[in-house]
């Protein structure tokens, strides 16, 4: 059994925190809550979170909280993560690396790669398999793990969907996405190297500045005609100049992994993308605060036909 107690501040009855949208006894049917609580503050939570944790510290988080329910001699888990806002939930659910990877025994922490990236479709409930059940409403996001009893993880994230406050809403910054052809449900909000690397499979190059700069970005999903897709990022900075400065940055970066150079025209606007070609074709280019990046375009054709979109 394990019962952890942690001091923490005053609230009012809309400021509860994590443990406090734990479920009681019989919330569902017969599950009977366990002895087993845990409310953590995010950097002692390493060891429950195995894969997740470095991510899980990318989106302001504020406290984890878990409990094991048991009806007859099965068991549930539910995890609440608790963050600093809407945005923030909606970040993480949207690139939280299910399946759900145990910590190595020896030290707790699961330093394994993240796998395969999460499922395109966002929703505020998903199944993934007849293991797990994901959700996120308001700042708080949940995980309930049960894997032979599939119907009872709906009920029970439903159950939690109608009890957490505030809304299943995406991130604010999903609004600077262009709305042409873009494939609805695949929005994802980023604030860190982790949550990028998920995206664009970057293998942990900070190319962006996350290291050094104070900004974050979305990206989501395009079509083109015949039925080709590929990924559009927007990254926004402080200001007009740290873009560029890290626009000279990602340029660096195709140059130094020998990528060949496209030759592309001005946009509409002005701009002048830098596009370049490896097993896929990319492009970027600075505008005001905020670079845009397409990425992983099939051939040079479907670049320029991307391009003209912009």
């Amino acid at each position: 059994m394990l019962l952890l107690m942690v001091a923490f501040p005053a609230y009012s009855d809309d400021e509860k925190n994590a443990m406090d949208y734990l479920p009681p006894t019989h919330f569902v049917s017969s599950w009977e809550a366990t002895q087993n609580e845990v409310l953590l503050h995010p950097d002692d939570a390493a060891y429950l979170l195995g894969s997740d944790y470095n991510l899980f510290l990318e989106y302001d988080p504020v406290w984890y909280a878990s409990n094991i329910y048991t009806n007859f001699g099965d068991e549930l888990t539910i995890e609440i993560f608790e963050f600093g806002s809407q945005n923030d939930a909606y970040g993480f659910y949207g690139l939280s690396p299910i399946p759900y990877a145990e910590p190595d025994i020896r030290t707790g922490i699961t330093v394994e790669s993240y796998g395969t990236p999460p499922p395109t479709k966002i929703d505020s409930i998903r199944q993934v398999g007849t293991d797990f059940l994901e959700g996120f409403r308001g700042r708080f996001y949940f995980r309930i793990r049960q894997p032979d009893l599939p119907e009872t993880l709906l009920s029970v994230g439903t159950y939690l969907l109608g009890e957490l406050p505030g809304s299943t809403l995406p991130a604010e910054m999903i609004g600077i996405l262009p709305a042409d052809d873009r494939v609805m449900g695949s929005e994802r909000y980023i604030r860190g190297p982790i949550g990028l690397d998920l995206l664009l499979n970057w293998t942990g190059d900070d190319v962006l500045g996350f290291d050094e700069y104070d900004w974050k970005a979305v990206g989501a999903e395009y079509r083109l005609g015949g039925g080709e897709y590929y990924l559009l990022l927007i990254a926004q900075y402080q200001d007009s100049d740290t873009a560029e400065i890290a626009s000279t940055r990602l340029l660096d970066y195709f140059q130094n992994k020998n990528f060949e150079t496209i030759m592309t025209p001005a946009t509409p606007d002005g701009f002048h993308p830098r596009a370049f070609k490896d097993e896929s074709c990319a492009a970027f280019w600075p505008n005001g605060d905020k670079i845009w990046l397409l990425w992983d375009l099939s051939d040079t054709d479907d670049l320029m036909s991307a391009l003209q979109k912009y």
